[in-house]
């Protein structure tokens, strides 16, 4: 290895550039935010004073904390479970020898195309209550009288939310899968029909057992994608109303430029760094495994 280095000793000074950038981008950020999760930042004083691990015992005991935990796990479970039962029913679908399929196939990805920015603008709208299309639709059918408060009802915001991310994510899920389908053998299929295996069967049997690396990868992927989603959420309800949708990482931004509480905020990107890196370890390991297999 020693002996490798030193033979392309004079490569590495055209990685200084690039190694100089992330350096100021990735890895002093990254240790800074460790450094100040241990300190207490008051807006009211330009110091800041440290209080070891003050932060992590105040966000372990934060009822508000406590919700945003809950609201984070029940928007990146049912965030990653709907789009990729969607997704991967539309991939079976796109898979078939159909007519307007094509058509199809180019219709599904345009949500998945589609910035999250327009996205997250144009479905507020779509549920607002006084003027959305939902609401004014239902009410010109006579099938309503009141406006549906979507993304105002405690009981309405969280689903609302999980349904247009599967609008949004559920084209990537189909691709994937898709591409997986894509590299099954046909004759493995002829063999089972041989043999009188029934389509279901055959479900079972082979697409499903195929596709096991790509639908573990893509899930963890899109579970670690949902984590750290934010524009959607800040753009439709700003976390509102009363932290109902609120996730770690819009409270992580809402307590750093709004209430100024930098030490707090840090200590909780500590902790979602942790979780994540467990998953990102999961997700290594699995895609290692797959390119090992193919």
């Amino acid at each position: 290895m020693l002996k490798n280095i030193w033979k392309h000793r004079w490569d590495y000074p055209y990685l200084l550039p690039a190694l100089g950038v992330m350096g100021l981008l990735i890895v002093y950020p990254f240790f800074y935010t460790i450094f100040l999760s241990f300190y207490d930042t008051p807006s009211s004083r330009p110091e800041i004073f440290f209080v070891g691990l003050d932060n992590y015992r105040e966000l372990l005991r934060d009822e508000t904390f406590l919700l945003v935990v809950k609201n984070t796990l029940i928007w990146s479970v049912f965030g990653t479970l709907c789009p990729f039962l969607v997704g991967f029913l539309a991939a079976l679908l796109v898979n078939q020898k159909l007519p307007g399929l094509n058509f199809a196939r180019g219709l599904m990805i345009v949500p998945y195309a589609m910035g999250f920015v327009p996205a997250s603008h144009a479905w507020r709208w779509i549920f607002h209550g006084d003027f959305g299309v939902i609401t004014g639709t239902l009410q010109y059918l006579g099938l309503i009288k009141d406006p549906i408060p979507f993304l105002q009802s405690p009981a309405l915001i969280m689903p609302s939310l999980i349904l247009v991310n599967t609008w949004k994510s559920f084209p990537f899920v189909m691709i994937m899968v898709y591409a997986g389908l894509q590299t099954i053998p046909e004759s493995l299929y002829k063999a089972a029909r041989v043999d009188g295996a029934s389509a279901w069967s055959q479900f079972w049997e082979i697409t499903v057992p195929q596709l096991s690396n790509v639908l573990m990868v893509t899930s963890m992927l899109m579970f670690i994608s949902n984590m750290n989603q934010f524009t959607l959420i800040e753009i439709m309800t700003g976390g509102g109303p009363a932290y109902l949708s609120e996730i770690i990482v819009t409270w992580i931004y809402h307590s750093s430029f709004q209430t100024l509480r930098f030490g707090l905020a840090s200590a909780a990107s500590v902790l979602l760094f942790l979780v994540l890196i467990v998953f990102s370890i999961f997700y290594v390991r699995t895609l290692t495994r797959s390119a090992v297999q193919g």
